[in-house]
This record gives structure tokens, sequence and C-alpha cells, in this order.
């Protein structure tokens, strides 16, 4: 029944378990000799139901033998193979498509917010600090773990994915300044709210590098400031969430408090990011060598973390003591 109350599972992904299951039931009374009436057909039993909202009522109405059969497509993985995993819009292969005399591209990348703070506005008695590029490497890794976790539908959830990002975030939750992109990288790392296997976690490095090295072309910041932009929107959304439920009701939690002024302040952070970014992000570049460097360098010390466990697996596989009923030496009578 877990599949079915998944919140990160979309509509069309439930029907589509819906539909398997209701297909293996129809082949399995074809492939019966029984020509018995088995009742009332699944696609009728869950008439007028939603996907989203009635996962009780509808795993009621699935018969002993459904429910078994679907717990059975969850253990040996057919359920999982149904959820197709999404493609970041950092991640797509443009693919010209000739129509008439012009070209166009399939572009699913963020619309970058058009009212942008002007830096030099924000910063009038200071220069901006050598570390902010660092920092945004943090941002963006917590963001890249966000759309990655959530399969693309983080907007489908904003309350729950900006918390996320932000906590996720040592530099937007903590306001720590990373010295370095490696410190920046390794705070992804081991934040609490970044609770994947090691091998999620690294590939997220190869996707912030994607995402500073940009589209090319001339577009080298396009994608920095589309990931910023749509950072900057979802926290917003969850931020006018909290106004609401606090003005519905002013008893809200004291947490609830503390998370909304935690939006507000990360919010601002990111308005100034999107600021430098616009008239300093080609410093942002000059991150991309050591990502790199630090991709290689993690997935090498995770390989030979590998080699080592299978080394002591196979040890103690021949370290094991014999069964208890293997006579090593025999009592002379």
């Amino acid at each position: 029944m877990e599949a079915l109350e998944d919140q990160d599972v979309s509509s069309e992904e439930k029907q589509k378990m819906l539909e398997m299951l209701d297909r293996l039931e129809k082949e399995e009374v074809q492939n019966s000799d029984s020509n018995s009436d088995e009742g009332e057909e699944l696609s009728e039993r869950l008439s007028g139901l939603n996907l989203d909202t009635d996962s009780e009522k509808i795993w009621n109405r699935l018969t002993s033998k459904e429910q078994a059969q679907f717990n059975q497509m969850m253990k040996d993985g057919r359920l999982g193979n149904l959820v197709e995993v999404w493609t970041p819009w950092w991640d797509v292969k443009k693919v010209k498509i000739r129509d008439v005399d012009s070209e166009k591209l399939d572009d699913k990348t963020p619309d970058v917010l058009s009212k942008i703070p002007d830096i030099s506005k924000l910063l009038t008695k200071s220069k901006p600090s050598a570390d902010i590029r660092n920092n945004l490497v943090n941002v963006l890794f917590a963001y890249v773990f966000v759309c990655r976790l959530y399969n693309g539908t983080h907007w489908d959830c904003p309350r729950e994915s900006a918390l996320k990002l932000v906590k996720g975030s040592d530099v937007l939750s903590k306001n720590s300044v990373c010295s370095s992109t490696s410190e920046a990288i390794q705070l992804g790392l081991i934040n609490s709210e970044c609770k994947q296997s090691q091998e999620f976690l690294i590939e997220l490095v190869s996707d912030v590098t994607k995402i500073l090295r940009g589209p090319g072309r001339g577009e080298e910041l396009k994608f920095v400031m589309a990931a910023l932009s749509e950072i900057l929107q979802l926290l917003k959304k969850c931020h006018t969430l909290y106004k609401k439920d606090i003005k519905v009701y002013p008893a809200s939690s004291t947490d609830d408090r503390e998370e909304k002024q935690l939006l507000f302040l990360a919010i601002k952070k990111l308005e100034f990011y999107l600021g430098w970014s616009q008239k300093c992000g080609m410093i942002l570049h000059s991150v991309i060598p050591e990502l790199r460097l630090e991709h290689g360098r993690l997935k090498e010390e995770f390989q030979e973390t590998i080699q080592v466990k299978k080394s002591i697996e196979r040890n103690l596989s021949q370290l094991r003591p014999p069964r208890e009923d293997s006579k090593l030496i025999e009592e002379l009578s």
C-alpha cells in the first residue's frame, strides 16, 4: 500500500501500477480452465476513486489475491520499473529540428527571472568575497540533490523540497563559508539532509559541473542563472505557504515560524547570488577543473572502498569456523 500512498509517485505512475495489476489478473483468467465469474473487473471497482487521495479505499477494494500480487510486484521490482527516471534539464541533449528555414531547440531549461537585483547597488562599500563561487557550488549541490531525490517532481511538494534544499546546504541554513570547492562538496556529502548512497551523491558533483559549464555557444551562464532562478522561486513559493498558514493559524508552532525565517534569509541570499552571477558569473568557470578533479577523486575512493569491502568479505568467508557437527579430532576408544 506504501506505493499507492507515496507522494513522490505521480498519478500517471500509480495508474500504470494498477493497469499492470489488472493485466496480470486478466491473463490469469484467460489461462485458467475455470469459466466461473470472478466478480467485477478491477477498473469497475476503482471507478470514481482519486489515485492521489483515495489510496486506502483503493487498497480495500482490491481482493486479497490482488493485494498479494501487488506486494509481490513491489518485492521483485516490477513496480519500480514502471517509474520513469527523470532526465534533468541540464543533461538534455539538444536536438536540432529543422522547420522550413528555422531551427528550434528542445529546451526544458527553467526560465531566468527578469527582475534581478543589481549587485553594484547591494555592495556599495565592499567588494564581493572570493568565496562566493565556492558557496554557490554548495547551494547548487543541494539543488541537484533535491531535483534527483524527487525525480523532477519537486514542484509537486514545494514545502518539503524547499526546506530540504535549504537545510541540505550549510551555506543557506548555517551561514557557512566555503574556502574551497572541495569543502563545498564535502559539506554537501556529510549533510544530514542528504542521506543517500555514496554513489548517488558522488554523481551530483557531475551535475553541478554541467550546470556551471552551461550549454555553451555564448550562453555559458544560462544554466547557472536558470538554476538559481528556480531555487529562488521554489523558496518564495514555500515561504508564501508558511505565511498563509501562520495567518490562518496564529498559534502556529515555533518550528513553523523558525522555518519561515530560515526561508526568508535564504531568499535574500539567493537574490544576492543571482545579482552576483549576472555580473561576475564567468568566475564560476574557474571551479570547473576543481570539480572534475573532486569527482574523479571521490569515484576512485569509492571504488577502492568497494574493493576493500569485497576483499574483507572473502577473507571472512575463509576464516569461518567449521560447523559444530564436523569432527576435527576423533576420540580414540
